[in-house]
């Protein structure tokens, strides 16, 4: 049964990459029926990309996914992470301008962003426990 959610949280990290930019942001969301990209870059695609990533490259070793992952975080703290008051913003439009939303709510602060945290740190840990020295 493991093998079945390994192997399915695979598929959904090789699915993922078609809406990651070239700056390393995932774009919001594209409808298949209309073939409509919203180009935002949201908080929360950020975050789970992060995660989805670093644990796609946990599970195979492949570097790619940790490159994405990498990339995922970058972008964050370029265009999202609000280094001086804390938080994230809530995103960017295709053009850089930021998206005028509150920084804090009920599934930001408290879900998304600290457990994608909380998960990257947690793998990361578990990866220097298997490669000492690093």
């Amino acid at each position: 049964m493991l093998a079945y959610f390994k192997e399915n949280a695979i598929y959904m990290a090789d699915a993922a990459l078609g809406g990651v930019d070239t700056d390393g942001g995932m774009w919001y969301e594209y409808n298949k029926t209309d073939q409509h990209l919203n180009k935002e870059k949201h908080w929360w695609p950020q975050a789970e990309a992060m995660v989805g990533f670093l644990n796609a490259y946990c599970l195979t070793g492949q570097e790619s996914y940790l490159r994405h992952s990498l990339g995922s975080w970058n972008f964050v703290k370029k265009n999202i992470l609000d280094a001086q008051n804390g938080e994230w913003y809530w995103g960017i439009k295709d053009d850089g301008t930021m998206i005028a939303k509150e920084k804090a709510g009920f599934w930001k602060c408290p879900y998304h962003n600290s457990r994608a945290c909380m998960e990257v740190s947690r793998m990361i840990s578990g990866l220097l426990d298997r490669f000492p020295g690093l």
